[in-house]
């Protein structure tokens, strides 16, 4: 096995993600989930938890309000089971994003009303206005406030009943998902009553879903869920999930989070951003076969709008960043009436990671603007908005991710903040991309045994990102890019008369192919499993390439 020594490996990728403690080497690669934290270590969950008891005792009908994401739809739909399974009387809605917006409203507080809920519970929904939680509390509606999104405390929100780690004071984890919030409370409910948590536990599933596509850091709590997650979906009790995972072809496949992300998070994203939300929290709520089916049939259908969507939206972003010239940009600020604003969150991802710069993209419809942001390390987003509030209707999200509603009148304004701020804040600031590389590791190395011990510090992601190794001096036997504008390419690796399938996405510029039989390449990559063609396979997933003797720099961890 060419230079492969499993406790080395295994050190060595731990030691690079700041394990040095081997008593909790076991803890980090089979994380548990009687290592939860105590949901009581959050301040106001014993008013929360003791509102729950009343409620149940009473048989008082609560509504669980939930965001349009993926994360609030996740959260939303776990309360409402497990609620429901210890016999509460629990509604659920989610908003509709066009027609609705972000978070409670007045009007939809006379319709819970009307309904007959005396409790609602929001999940993922931000900072909502005091003005309309005031109105709830007057029409003796209690609302309690779940989310997990930075915020600053405003005056007159003292009586607010808030669960957020990252406004906690005593809990340490300040990274927990929207429906990782949901979680602590379904946990604290169930601890008081005495209740077997492993009924809770059966739904993890649906919480790892809506944790992996709020991309928050895969470690502490958010590991726990997220390893005990996959381990359950692979034998779901959750019906529509059963039905999604038959549609995907998945069949005994080990489920990543890659595939989470790629394929389930998409397709779920599709109902709430592009569909009709309330659709997205019925396929993990409903158990009627027929409607399970015309949901997935909906989502497959909104899927192909989404990407359609993306694409135009993606296409219109270069020609006008190509248009303004690519030299010395600070940052992407560009606004449109053409763009839905559901599904410009995935294009700013993608160029922030193109271009490696901050990203707004603002859907223009009426005298109001939708923005998405996203943003690259050492740059907070949210810091900028937060000097720009008062141009602002509202805003909220991470130092990564974040959003706003803005007149339009006020687009050019703070356009004009950005890109001052970011001049003076960003000098001296790499913006390469730089990969970090765990070890050398030669191809022939590669087998069974390695992919099940890199398996075993999954799941990845952020502070704790996908091992990559290192091997020099490679050939490639064959070449065919794909994609569109041929931006990816696959081919066969050659090494000591061995070939080894290989796949780069966002590398089809780096190879030319009238030349690359000539050339020898450096490679960063890590292996994966995957099925080609009904037929299961090592494929060597490339994530930088580089021809031999042209200027490179990587930073490897000693």
């Amino acid at each position: 096995m060419g230079g492969y020594n499993s406790e080395k490996l295994l050190s060595t990728l731990l030691k690079n993600r700041g394990i040095q403690d081997f008593s909790k080497l076991h803890e980090f690669i089979n994380p548990s989930v009687s290592s939860f934290r105590d949901p009581f270590l959050f301040e106001n969950m014993e008013t929360i938890v003791s509102m729950l008891e009343k409620a149940k005792k009473e048989g008082s009908r609560i509504c669980i309000y939930g965001d349009y994401d993926v994360d609030g739809i996740t959260g939303t739909a776990f309360l409402v089971k497990v609620f429901r399974q210890i016999g509460m009387d629990t509604l659920y809605y989610i908003p509709s994003r066009d027609e609705e917006g972000y978070g409670l409203t007045k009007k939809n507080i006379d319709f819970l009303l009307e309904k007959g809920v005396k409790l609602v519970i929001t999940v993922d929904t931000g900072y909502n206005s005091l003005e309309d939680i005031a109105y709830a509390k007057s029409k003796s509606m209690e609302v309690i406030i779940s989310d997990h999104h930075k915020t600053v405390r405003e005056e007159g929100d003292e009586d607010i009943l808030f669960l957020n780690p990252k406004l906690s004071q005593s809990y340490e984890f300040k990274f927990l998902s929207g429906a990782g919030v949901a979680l602590k409370i379904a946990q604290a409910l169930y601890q008081r009553l005495h209740l077997d948590l492993n009924e809770l536990y059966q739904y993890l599933d649906i919480i790892m879903i809506g944790t992996i596509a709020d991309v928050v850091p895969m470690v502490d709590e958010n590991r726990i869920i997220i390893k005990n997650g996959l381990r359950i979906l692979q034998k779901t009790k959750v019906k529509g999930l059963s039905y999604l995972l038959k549609y995907l072809k998945f069949g005994d496949k080990h489920i990543n989070t890659t595939d989470v992300s790629y394929y389930i998070s998409p397709l779920i994203n599709s109902l709430g951003r592009v569909g009709t939300s309330r659709i997205a929290a019925d396929f993990f709520i409903k158990e009627d076969d027929f409607e399970i089916y015309n949901i997935i049939e909906e989502m497959k259908k909104l899927n192909k709008k989404r990407r359609e969507l993306e694409k135009n939206i993606y296409d219109d972003a270069i020609r006008s960043i190509e248009k303004n010239g690519k030299k010395g940009l600070k940052c992407i600020f560009l606004a449109n009436r053409r763009w839905h604003p559901g599904v410009i969150g995935v294009v700013s991802s993608r160029l922030s990671l193109k271009f490696q710069v901050p990203v707004v993209l603002i859907a223009l419809e009426g005298k109001f603007g939708k923005a998405s942001c996203r943003s690259v390390r050492n740059i907070s987003v949210y810091n900028i908005l937060e000097e720009v509030k008062e141009d602002l209707v509202r805003y909220g999200g991470h130092d990564l991710a974040a959003g706003f509603t803005i007149e339009e009148e006020k687009v050019e304004k703070v356009r004009q903040y950005f890109m001052e701020y970011l001049s003076r804040d960003t000098q001296g600031v790499e913006r390469k991309k730089k990969y970090t590389i765990d070890m050398e590791l030669p191809l022939e190395a590669i087998g069974e045994n390695l992919l099940k011990d890199i398996e075993k510090i999954s799941p990845f992601g952020s502070e704790n990102p996908h091992p990559l190794f290192l091997e020099k001096n490679l050939n490639f036997r064959e070449i065919r890019k794909f994609g569109v504008d041929q931006r990816h390419f696959n081919g066969t690796l050659v090494k000591a008369g061995r070939e080894y399938p290989a796949v780069g996405f966002d590398l089809g510029h780096r190879i030319q192919l009238d030349t690359y039989l000539a050339q020898t390449f450096d490679i960063v990559y890590y292996p994966e499993k995957v099925n080609l063609h009904g037929e299961k396979m090592i494929q060597i997933r490339i994530k930088d390439i580089i021809i031999k003797d042209e200027f490179y720099d990587i930073f490897i961890k000693s």
